[in-house]
């Protein structure tokens, strides 16, 4: 049996293969989890890639995570319900904040034994950014349609990519109190930009 240090070199190889095709490129930046923090956890490896990307308003950074997809995750109460997910979000510049977060996020579910999936949202205490309310997490499909699309296979299984949307606190109690839809209402009334920068996030509840 691999350990999750060998399982991780392994299932990386076939990762960055695939990204590489899926982005075009190899990462311009990696964090490893010993860059991002001085005891990582050794059972749950992830690393940060950040990929460059072309779009109209400039060069973006996509910013994908490596390694939550080294296990399924499974429902603990429909345990034939399971995934293979990693992470994705845009920056104008992904910092080692930013890295460190979404790592985080990757990392909850395998920690904690649940399963996350689209129109999902994890409660968070920290945002990316000291003083800035965007600390909590929705999940959602992208929106770029390429980077919806299955980026490969790992031991067999689909894997695909969740981006994630930092909300507020209050906009988590009106996902809670109204539905992950009604969230998506309010994220497209006020055309919230998908490329997430802290001095550009409009509020989605209009205050």
């Amino acid at each position: 049996m691999l350990s999750p240090h060998e399982k991780h070199e392994a299932l990386t190889a076939v990762r960055t293969k695939a990204y590489e095709e899926f982005f075009g490129g190899l990462p311009s930046v990696t964090f490893s989890p010993d860059t991002l923090f001085k005891k990582p956890d050794e059972r749950f490896l992830i690393d940060i890639f950040v990929y460059t990307l072309e779009a109209d308003s400039g060069d973006i950074e996509v910013t994908v995570t490596n390694g939550m997809s080294d296990q399924r995750m499974v429902d603990a109460a429909e345990t034939h319900c399971w995934s293979r997910r990693e992470l994705i979000q845009y920056f104008p510049k992904c910092t080692e904040g930013h890295a460190r977060r979404l790592h985080n996020m990757a990392w909850l579910p395998l920690f904690d034994g649940f399963l996350l999936n689209a129109h999902h949202s994890i409660t968070w205490e920290h945002p990316a950014v000291s003083g800035t309310p965007w600390k909590n997490a929705f999940f959602l499909t992208p929106l770029i349609k390429p980077h919806r699309e299955e980026v490969c296979e790992v031991e067999g299984d689909s894997l695909s990519f969740l981006w994630h949307v930092p909300i507020s606190d209050e906009e988590m109690a009106y996902r809670r109190d109204h539905g992950a839809d009604a969230l998506i209402d309010r994220m497209e009334a006020v055309e919230l930009p998908w490329i997430f920068d802290e001095d550009n996030r409009p509020d989605l509840l209009g205050n």
